[in-house]
């Protein structure tokens, strides 16, 4: 059996590879393919190498698709609804391979033209300085909540075009939470999972109907049209529509609260808006937001980087710790604003890659550096082991997908009349 070296297993905790504590971590003679046990008895491959995790998420031998051999099990995972409200959120380009996820990914670049990123990413600017000028004057806040959520709210407003009502039942609903996936049935965690799905599925279906009696120049109506031409159903639109707005609001939030812990264990860093500015894609690297998607399914016998794969297998891309590999980065539990960073997997690779990196790493410079700017004396309100993480990012799996990053960032800071300097609107997104 592959198991996990000792420097790989400290790396899984979220507080740890974010702190200069990991600098000490070497994991260059570590197993890049491992067996990591789940709550519910089972194992599922693990992959930490970075061409490993290249290979994986671009060999289609790894499906996504739970039709495949030993899908079902995952699939019934996800049944915390009904399955018709379950195939409202699920059946989108994330789990789809082949000619299925092509036509999707149509849909999804249907709505992300080029023309609606630019517009959102010049924009964001204005609201990124108008959601922190609300709190700047209060002295503390939580960031989250207070700040980057309605952010990056208003940013896919922008970009897919929402009606107003639409918008504003969004922001009443929760955040969005990684899925308590090995929670026993009829626990409190897959109720309340369940109850916010089917809130989220009626908004969803509500969002096609008003943009069905009322289309326009917008984003869904484009996806509504494309789909309705290429014979799609509602569940494909709906898991869309889903998988977009995902796409753009949690990974920013993320980030954002990852930096920000990254930051603070390095103040002289933090004081240096410029350099940290010119760090984006050194923080994207480090951060890495999305850590670890939903697993991928081994569909036939092969050696694997080590490890020998039988069909039906589930086999989980580590994106977070891959950019740590020390093969393919020097000192890569290093936060090091001068590092040249090509080709790292922060906006994942291959068929599923980030349909728009470009506009991905502005909003996420735009949250950052609005805030370092913004908020004089920016300090965390308690002390950094304190600060509490999303669900599963902070050891073992216990959730999926997993990502790297802070439920909620208390913060305070000197109370202003307004923010410091003049927000940038540039884009940039090309």
């Amino acid at each position: 059996m592959v198991e996990a070296g000792p420097g790989t297993t400290a790396l899984m905790d979220a507080r740890l590879r974010h702190s200069p504590e990991a600098e000490g971590v070497d994991t260059r003679d570590e197993p890049p393919v491992w067996r990591a046990p789940l709550p519910d008895g089972s194992f599922v491959w693990t992959v930490t190498g970075f061409d490993a995790a290249r290979k994986a998420l671009g060999e289609p031998t790894f499906a996504r698709s739970f039709s495949e051999r030993g899908g079902a099990r995952w699939k019934e995972y996800l049944l915390f609804t009904d399955e018709p409200t379950t195939d409202s959120v699920v059946r989108s380009m994330f789990n789809t391979d082949g000619e299925a996820h092509r036509r999707l990914r149509a849909l999804g670049c249907a709505a992300a033209t080029g023309d609606r990123t630019r517009y959102a990413g010049d924009r964001a600017a204005g609201h990124a300085a108008r959601r922190l000028a609300a709190v700047a004057g209060r002295g503390e806040a939580d960031l989250v909540r207070d700040y980057c959520h309605p952010f990056v709210l208003d940013v896919a407003a922008d970009l897919f075009g929402y009606p107003r009502d639409i918008t504003e039942r969004l922001r009443a609903l929760p955040r969005w939470a990684p899925s308590p996936l090995f929670e026993p049935p009829g626990s409190a965690e897959r109720v309340r999972y369940g109850v916010e799905r089917e809130e989220m599925v009626e908004l969803l279906h509500d969002l096609l109907a008003a943009r069905r009696r009322t289309p326009g120049p917008d984003a869904v109506t484009a996806m509504i049209e494309h789909a309705d031409a290429t014979g799609m159903d509602d569940q494909e639109l709906t898991s869309t529509v889903f998988a977009m707005l995902m796409a753009v609001t949690e990974p920013v939030t993320d980030f954002l609260t990852t930096a920000l812990y990254s930051l603070w264990w390095r103040p002289a860093l933090a004081a240096d808006h410029n350099r940290v500015e010119g760090a984006t894609d050194e923080l994207l690297r480090y951060t890495s937001p999305v850590a670890a998607p939903m697993p991928r399914l081994v569909t036939r016998p092969m050696e694997f980087h080590g490890a020998e794969l039988r069909p039906g297998e589930a086999i989980v891309v580590h994106l977070a710790l891959a950019d740590r590999d020390p093969h393919r980065f020097a000192e890569p539990n290093r936060l090091d604003p001068d590092r040249v960073v090509v080709h790292d997997l922060a906006f994942s690779h291959g068929p599923h890659h980030c349909l728009s990196p470009a506009l991905g790493a502005h909003l996420c410079r735009t949250a950052l550096m609005t805030v370092l700017r913004g908020l004089p004396d920016l300090a965390p309100a308690v002390p950094l082991a304190e600060l509490r993480w999303r669900p599963g990012g902070t050891g073992p799996f216990t959730r999926f997908h997993v990502t790297a990053g802070l439920s909620e960032a208390p913060v305070t800071f000197r109370p202003s009349a307004g923010l410091a300097g003049t927000p940038r609107t540039a884009s940039g997104v090309v």
